[in-house]
């Protein structure tokens, strides 16, 4: 219905347009002054006007079996485009801006009172998961990405762009595979004890305990993050 009120709107105003421009045409022709030569270049102006509408309404007639084309395509389902699709969904699963759930386990890391954790702590941490096979972490649910920074900027830990305070509980989560979960775990388990017993961290009595989840949410990267800015990246021509 819609498509047809459009295409009867295009073609009237294709016609009016023409109709239009024939009229200017006369109008400029001094009806005193018709000669032979004049009426000749008026029946040369209307004839190639004549020939631009059928060029109109042909190219009129190639939009309309396009639309209907584009139109069977999204009713029937193109196999092409729903592989298009599901290759840009893959790309932005793959990229952390969608949020994504599955088996995974949580890390929480605090300090005892009036000490701070440690970025180098939570960066150690965050590498073993990925080399351990994590498919997706985060922290306090910050999406952690390949341009994502933990970094220690006085009493804050700035996570993306956002500061959190640095004698606050950390929260580390990761999806990772559930049939490597009891190597997962006793690795993680060597890593505490390391950083337990590490005499630069001893005075920070660093408290770290491991739980897994039959399901565990880990949030989307915001378009907005500074982890996502591709503002200056000018793509190259091939």
């Amino acid at each position: 219905m819609k498509t047809g009120i459009i295409k009867t709107v295009t073609f009237t105003v294709v016609c009016l347009v023409l109709g239009i421009l024939i009229a200017l045409q006369m109008k400029n022709v001094n009806a005193d002054q018709i000669s032979e030569q004049n009426l000749e270049e008026l029946q040369t102006k209307l004839i190639e006007y004549a020939n631009k509408n059928v060029e109109l309404q042909n190219r009129n007639t190639e939009l309309y079996q396009y639309i209907d084309i584009l139109e069977d395509d999204k009713a029937s389902g193109s196999a092409q485009v729903d592989s298009i699709l599901r290759e840009k969904e893959r790309a932005a699963i793959f990229a952390g801006l969608r949020e994504v759930r599955n088996y995974g386990l949580e890390i929480r890391l605090s300090t005892a009172e009036n000490h701070m954790i440690r970025d180098s702590v939570l960066r150690q941490f965050v590498n073993e998961l990925r080399a351990l096979g994590a498919q997706a972490v985060s922290i306090n649910d910050e999406r952690l990405v390949a341009t994502s920074e933990i970094r220690a900027s006085g009493s804050v830990i700035i996570i993306n762009g956002n500061g959190y305070n640095r004698e606050s509980t950390f929260v580390i989560k990761a999806i990772t595979d559930p049939q490597k979960e009891d190597y997962i775990l006793s690795y993680l388990e060597s890593i505490r004890r390391s950083v337990t017993n590490d005499p630069q961290f001893q005075n920070d009595q660093y408290d770290i305990r491991f739980s897994t989840l039959p399901e565990l949410t880990i949030p989307a990267l915001s378009e907005d993050s500074i982890a996502f800015q591709i503002d200056l990246l000018q793509p190259e021509d091939n």
